[in-house]
């Protein structure tokens, strides 16, 4: 018993010893790890510091003065940049085709107001071109000067232009012409717009806002556009203020110009005899530039002392997904000429509005247009701004115009349109005795405007009014990385009313089909 005794002693102590011996293992391994990380620690430090001495020697280095960053290109697509410049370039490729049942002698603008009566050939002639000078370039440069001052530059050009080298015998040379250039400062912490150059005058209708570059014309393709239509390019210098996101007010000084009625626009010293008697020979209301002026010879300038003033506020409601435009405006022009040895003024005021709404989002557009006062040489019949009555008094011609037009997006790529619109002027004479002066004045001689090849005194047709209605269809052909294709065809039915005079109100009409195929590369 006494040796079972002693040997269970001893294996007790035996495995006490083993098991102080592992436990003194591990501590010794611990160590040794912790020994390992803190060797690695220092070397970590030791790299973190290298690493902060060479970046402060780099910034105390200069760079190389040919050293540059690596090129960012900030540009969108579709759109080029050059020393901080933002271009963005527009216009189109264009062919248009015109059949008129009444020959204008026009291209691819219908001058209404030249419809003929039966007393004219013309009348009994259709008329059949194909044009190519609605195509147009158009290119915006917008710059950033700071986080509030922005600047925007626009040029945009056609080739409506006819001298008389643009023969369409043989070269259909026609030129290029100005249609906008203006430059645009904008203060985005004041909300403040300056306009400069040549714009849409700001009567011209806008679809947003104060748009300082385009019109919510009728998208026709007519490029005498729809009577009622308001609108002229001209130079002058805008203002307005942003107040808030949905109301903004604006005011221009635009370069005036008067339309006198043909009948009475003499040249200078020179008696002038239209429709009425002889004008008083010392009237003066237009000026021919001379030599070296860089007007045409055959355009006159009239006589205007201030230029034209209009003020307008627009309005953009937020109405969830519907958008609605609201815009009206008031127009002040000063009517000038000099008789008598004396000058002579009259001051007038005029007055519209526009809205353009979404009936159905993405799906249904109503553009709607009214107008009056003396509006002559913003209609697209066009009217005269005024008469003359034989003693050099001024007689300002009030026109009413209106249209109204829907817009049918069937598909995205599809569009059908309809426009109706009307432009209406009223008759304003003086008589002497029986020799009549003015415009739409009864006593004017009508009689022959029904006879063909009758002598032209006797069919003086003031125009009255014109009356339109068009309808088209535009289909986008092609729309993809290489640019759009579309391509469209209208039909309008214009007529053209006359005042009363003796021998009746002679009218007359005209259909007019067109075609259109563009191609916009931008």
């Amino acid at each position: 018993m006494r040796i079972i005794n002693y040997g269970l002693m001893l294996g007790m102590l035996a495995a006490s010893s083993g098991q102080a011996r592992a436990d003194d293992n591990v501590t010794t391994e611990i160590q040794a790890l912790n020994a390992k990380l803190k060797a690695l620690q220092q070397r970590v430090d030791q790299e973190a510091r290298k690493t902060r001495q060479v970046e402060a020697q780099a910034k105390a280095v200069p760079m190389p003065a040919t050293y540059k960053a690596l090129p960012v290109d900030p540009c969108a697509a579709g759109k080029v940049c050059y020393k901080g410049i933002t271009l963005t370039f527009g216009g189109w490729v264009d062919l248009t085709g015109i059949y008129r049942s009444r020959n204008l002698a026009s291209d691819t603008g219908s001058v209404y107001n030249f419809i003929p009566y039966q007393q004219s050939r013309n009348f009994n002639i259709p008329e059949t071109r194909f044009s190519a000078r609605q195509s147009r370039f158009s290119v915006l440069a917008e710059g950033t000067v700071n986080a509030d001052t922005h600047l925007a530059g626009y040029g945009e050009i056609d080739f409506e232009g006819a001298a008389q080298t643009a023969s369409s015998v043989a070269t259909n040379s026609f030129n290029p012409r100005m249609r906008q250039l203006s430059l645009e400062v904008y203060r985005s912490d004041l909300g403040l717009h300056v306009l400069a150059g040549q714009s849409w005058s700001l009567n011209a209708p806008g679809k947003s806002g104060i748009d300082s570059r385009g019109v919510d014309a009728p998208g026709v393709i007519d490029f005498e556009s729809v009577p009622g239509f308001i609108g002229a390019r001209q130079p002058g210098v805008r203002v307005w203020h942003d107040i808030g996101p949905e109301f903004k007010l604006a005011a221009s000084v635009e370069n005036a110009q008067t339309a006198f009625f043909g009948g009475n626009v003499p040249t200078v010293g020179t008696p002038a005899v239209g429709p009425q008697g002889v004008l008083n020979p010392n009237l003066q209301v237009n000026l021919t530039g001379p030599g070296g002026s860089f007007f045409n010879s055959l355009n006159n300038v009239s006589l205007n002392q201030v230029p034209d003033v209009t003020v307008k506020a627009a309005w953009d409601p937020r109405l969830g997904p519907y958008k609605l435009h609201v815009e009206a405006w008031g127009l002040y022009r000063q009517l000038f000429d000099r008789f008598n040895n004396s000058n002579h003024t009259y001051d007038t005021g005029s007055f519209g509005g526009h809205v353009f709404a979404e009936l159905i989002p993405k799906t249904l557009d109503l553009q709607l247009s009214g107008s009056r006062g003396v509006l002559g040489r913003f209609t697209q019949t066009p009217f005269p701004d005024a008469a003359v009555a034989q003693d050099g008094t001024i007689l300002p011609l009030t026109i009413t115009a209106a249209t109204v037009g829907l817009v049918w997006h069937t598909t995205p790529s599809f569009d059908v349109y309809s426009y109706a619109g009307l432009e209406k002027a009223k008759a304003n004479f003086a008589n002497v005795g029986t020799v009549p002066f003015g415009y739409g004045n009864p006593l004017y001689n009508n009689a022959g405007c029904g006879i063909e090849n009758s002598p032209a005194s006797t069919c003086n047709g003031n125009t009255r009014e014109v009356r339109q209605i068009t309808a088209g269809v535009y289909d986008t052909i092609y729309q993809g990385n290489y640019g759009t294709l579309k391509a469209g065809v209208q039909y309008s039915y214009t007529q053209r009313f006359a005042f009363a005079g003796v021998g009746g109100a002679p009218k007359t009409d005209d259909n007019i089909v067109m075609t259109q195929i563009r191609y916009y590369p931008f």
